[in-house]
C-alpha cells in the first residue's frame, strides 16, 4: 500500500538523517491550524511487537496493524479478518488493487474483493451487457463481475457521443446505487460517530460525486422511475457527509476534498431539508458542522480564495449577513494564526472588492459568525503524544519491534499533518532531545516532504531542522523558497 511504502521508506531514510545536535532555535512558535477538541486522547498505548505471530494477533484486532503484517511478514498466513482490515486501510486505488490477489484467494473474501476492484476500477471478466439495467431495481450488491461489467457500461455512457440525456441520467443513477451499496456493506450507517477508515472516505468521494450529480440532473430533465432513487441517494449523500464530518479531514484525497464541499453546499440548498424530511431520512443538514469548521476544512484544504469568496458573500447575504468587518477580521486573524500571510494582500482586493458591490453589504451585521463545536476526533497535540510513544519505542529495540513501531507512528501521522508538525516543533525546541532525535527528526522531517510538501508552516520547521553549515544542496533550496514566500515574492 501506499502508506505503508511510505513508512518503510522512513525505515531505511531516517538511518541517514543529520544529527540534529545543535539546531538553531525555531523561527517562531507557530499555531497548530487543526481545531481543538473536547475528544478524550487516544488510549491505545504502544506494545512491543517482537515476532510475526504476535504481530498476526494484533492484526486480527487493529486495522493498522493488519497493514503492516502483509508488508512485514508476507508469509504469515493472515485470517479473513485480518484482509478486511487491511483493506479498510486502503487509501487509494492503488493500494485496493494491490489487495486483490490476496483477496481473490478465499472464496469467502468475494464480497470484499468486489468493493477492491470497485475501487480500483478493475477491467471485468464478464462481458459488458447490451444494455444497462434498471438502476432502481438491478442487483448491486455484493460486487459481482456482472455489476462490474455494468458499472464499466456507465461510466462509458457519461460521456459516449449518440446517448441521449435521459440514459446519461439513468448511468450516473447506477454508479450512484452501486457506490451507496459499497458503502453500506462497510457498514457506514453504524459507523456515523466513528472516524471513517480510509478506504470508506476513498468510496465516499465516489459516492459524493456520483450521487450529487445525480441529483443535479434530475431536478434538469426528471426521467420516469428514478423518484425513489433520487429520494434515497439524497437522504444518504446527508449521512455520508454527516460521517465525513466525524472524521478527519486533512489527508483526504483531492476527489473527495471536492465533493464533500460541493455536497455540503447541495444539502443546505434551498427545499432540501424539508425533501430529506418527507423521505424520513436520519438527520437534517441543520445537523451538519457550523460554518466556522466549513472554513477551517477549506483552509487545511489550502481552498483559500474559495474560503474569501464563501466568507465574504456570506457578510452580505440578505437578511442577516454578518457585516463585512467582523468577517474581515475573522479572515485577518486566520491568515496570521495559520502562517498564510502570503494570502494578505489577496484577501485585502477582496474586501476592497466586496466594499464596492452594489447594493453595498453593511459593515456590521445583524448576526455574529456562529462558534465552533467541540469535534469528535483526537486533537493533535494527543495524536502527536501517542506517535512519539511510537518512536520511543522504535529507539529502544531493534529488529521486527523496531520496524513495526516506526511504521505504526508513520501511518498514525500519516493522515494528521498537523500532529507531524506539532511533533517536530517538539523535537526543535527539547531543551534536552535525549536519545534517537536524529531517527525522530529524520523520519519527520521525510514524512512531512512526503504529504505536505506546500504547507508553509511546514517548509520553515523543515528549514529551522536543516542543521548548521555545511548544509545540503536541498536545504539551501528549501531555505530560499521560504525567504522568497517570507518576502511576498510569489505571485498570488
Amino acid at each position: 500500500m501506499r502508506r505503508l511504502a511510505l513508512a518503510l521508506a522512513l525505515m531505511t531514510g531516517c538511518a541517514d538523517a543529520p544529527d540534529p545536535t545543535g539546531l538553531p532555535e525555531p523561527l517562531a512558535k507557530h499555531r497548530v491550524t487543526a481545531p481543538s477538541s473536547a475528544a478524550a486522547p487516544p488510549t491505545a498505548m504502544p506494545a512491543v511487537i517482537e515476532t510475526c505471530d504476535q504481530l498476526a494477533t494484533a492484526a486480527a484486532v487493529h486495522p493498522l496493524d493488519a497493514a503492516i503484517l502483509l508488508d512485514l511478514c508476507p508469509d504469515t498466513p493472515a485470517s479473513p479478518s485480518v484482509l478486511r482490515h487491511a483493506l479498510l486501510m486502503a487509501d487509494s486505488p492503488a493500494a485496493a488493487a494491490a489487495l486483490l490477489p490476496r483477496l481473490t484467494a478465499t472464496a469467502e473474501l468475494a464480497d470484499l474483493a468486489g468493493l477492491a476492484k470497485l475501487v480500483s476500477v478493475e477491467r471485468a471478466q464478464s462481458p459488458a451487457p447490451p444494455e444497462l439495467p434498471d438502476p432502481a431495481t438491478a442487483t448491486v450488491s455484493p460486487i459481482t463481475d456482472v455489476v462490474l461489467a455494468a458499472v464499466q457500461l456507465a461510466i462509458i455512457q457519461q460521456t459516449a457521443s449518440g446517448v441521449s440525456q435521459d440514459q446519461r441520467t439513468r448511468a450516473t443513477a447506477y454508479l450512484a446505487r452501486v457506490h451507496h451499496e459499497a458503502l453500506q456493506q462497510l457498514g457506514l450507517d453504524a459507523a456515523a460517530s466513528q472516524d471513517l477508515p480510509p478506504f470508506a472516505r476513498v468510496l465516499a468521494g465516489r459516492f459524493l460525486h456520483f450521487g450529487r450529480e445525480l441529483c443535479r440532473m434530475y431536478w434538469q430533465r426528471r426521467v420516469a422511475g428514478l423518484e425513489g432513487l433520487f429520494a434515497s441517494t439524497e437522504a444518504q449523500l446527508l449521512r455520508t457527509v454527516l460521517a465525513l464530518e466525524h472524521s478527519p479531514h486533512l489527508a483526504d484525497d483531492a476527489l473527495l476534498a471536492v465533493e464533500h464541499q460541493r455536497t455540503r453546499r447541495h444539502l443546505q440548498g434551498s427545499g432540501v431539508a424539508e425533501r430529506l424530511a418527507r423521505a424520513g431520512a436520519i438527520g437534517a443538514p441543520a445537523d451538519l458542522l457550523p460554518l466556522l469548521h466549513e472554513f477551517d476544512r477549506l483552509f487545511d484544504h489550502r481552498f483559500i480564495e474559495l474560503t474569501f469568496q464563501r466568507a465574504l458573500f456570506l457578510a452580505g447575504e440578505q437578511p442577516g449577513g454578518f457585516g463585512v468587518a467582523p468577517v474581515a477580521e475573522f479572515l485577518r486573524a486566520e491568515l496570521s494564526g495559520r502562517d498564510l500571510q502570503e494570502y494578505a494582500a489577496l484577501l485585502e482586493r477582496r474586501i476592497d472588492e466586496t466594499r464596492t458591490l452594489t447594493p453595498p453589504p453593511p459593515e456590521q451585521g445583524a448576526r455574529g459568525l456562529p462558534a465552533r463545536t467541540p469535534l469528535t476526533w483526537p486533537e493533535d497535540q494527543a495524536v502527536a503524544t501517542l506517535a512519539a510513544s511510537w518512536l520511543a519505542t522504535a529507539v529502544d529495540h531493534d529488529g521486527l519491534t523496531r520496524k513495526h513501531a516506526i511504521a505504526r507512528a508513520a501511518l498514525l501521522l500519516r493522515d494528521r499533518p498537523d500532529a507531524a508538525r506539532v511533533l517536530l516543533a517538539r523535537e526543535l525546541a527539547a531543551a534536552d532531545p535525549g536519545p534517537g532525535q536524529a531517527l525522530r527528526v529524520g523520519l519527520l522531517q521525510d514524512l512531512l516532504a512526503r504529504i505536505d510538501d506546500e504547507s508553509l508552516t511546514t517548509l520553515r520547521l523543515r528549514v529551522s531542522a536543516a542543521g548548521r553549515p555545511p548544509i545540503g544542496d536541498d536545504a539551501v533550496r528549501r531555505a530560499f523558497a521560504l525567504a522568497a514566500r517570507d518576502a511576498r515574492l510569489l505571485p498570488r
